[in-house]
């Protein structure tokens, strides 16, 4: 492991109400440049997709960097209590979108820093394994980066991650596969099946496969509730059945396409907060769709009917 002296990655004391001193905006330019094509070879080199400059993310951490240097303290959580995905967010980022952070502080370095303060930054997160996790996570596509420091000759900084996420895979599962909704509401039925006991099994119901597909909006879907949608409105009137219950959830920074793993993500957030709807006898027939908008939001309805 190489040493790396200046580097402090531990939380310090520093004299509050220092002034921050930021870098100029071509030399910041200059430094986020270098420490994106660290990242991006670091990320290819092992087959990660790279990673793209994001004025969010930019802001977000020179924000961060800023204000550690002028309030003297070191930490992924502000005083005030805000996070880096509150700082992402008042930047202008996706609330659909999943946010990492690095965060390092030298005091003694040379100041201004220059391109040999970058490579060693990147050197020490890349030897920390939680550091070096946040830089080659998958699901990752922008980046941020800033420096700031203070009169007390401290110096903060700052590297952020923003990307759609990945499916929730459940531990020991395979790759997630792509799934249609006629094939979600398959593998649903499956799963919710195993749990029913002595209830007549579930069937796949096409028409509410299709009404519940119908019914799910296109586009950003970070804000959509299930208010929104009115699912049951519609509805073909000559169904068979007399007795309608839907179940709805999202998430946030779970990928771009809907897959099986996602199917299993939503039934086992039924199955433990639904009120025993996925098992009960009274219900014999459901269509399930899930939407995903491409930046990391997914949601999910189920429409089960019954006599």
């Amino acid at each position: 492991m190489r040493l790396i002296p200046c580097l402090l990655f531990a939380l310090l004391l520093a004299a509050p109400g220092a002034a921050a001193q930021p870098s100029t905006p071509a030399d910041a330019e200059r430094l986020r440049t270098q420490s994106l094509a660290l990242v991006n070879a670091a990320r290819t080199a092992r087959g990660r997709a790279p990673l793209a400059l994001a004025d969010s993310l930019v802001e977000a951490a020179a924000a961060h960097a800023r204000d550690m240097a002028a309030r003297g303290y070191y930490a992924h959580v502000s005083p005030d209590g805000a996070t880096a995905r509150d700082r992402f967010l008042a930047a202008g980022g996706a609330a659909g979108r999943v946010v990492r952070e690095n965060i390092a502080r030298c005091t003694g370095c040379p100041l201004p820093p220059g391109p040999a303060a970058v490579e060693d930054l990147h050197a020490g997160w890349m030897e920390s394994p939680g550091h070096r996790a946040n830089i080659l996570a998958e699901g990752l596509s922008d980046y941020g980066f800033a420096i700031a420091w203070n009169d007390a000759g401290r110096r903060y900084a700052v590297e952020t991650f923003a990307g759609p996420g990945t499916a929730p895979a459940q531990p020991g599962a395979g790759p997630p596969q792509p799934l249609d909704p006629a094939a979600q509401t398959a593998h649903a039925v499956a799963r919710i099946n195993a749990l029913r006991g002595d209830a007549p099994p579930l069937s796949a119901a096409p028409a509410l496969v299709a009404h519940a597909a119908a019914v799910l909006p296109a586009g950003d879907l970070a804000g959509v509730a299930l208010d929104d949608l009115a699912p049951l409105s519609g509805l073909p009137a000559d169904l068979p059945w007399r007795r309608y219950e839907v179940l709805f959830a999202r998430c946030g920074g779970c990928g771009t396409t809907a897959t099986d793993a996602d199917v299993d993500h939503f039934l086992d957030r039924w199955r433990d907060g639904a009120g025993g709807t996925l098992t009960r006898a009274g219900l014999t027939a459901i269509g399930l769709a899930i939407a995903a908008d491409g930046g990391g939001s997914k949601i999910a309805l189920a429409i089960l009917a019954g006599d």
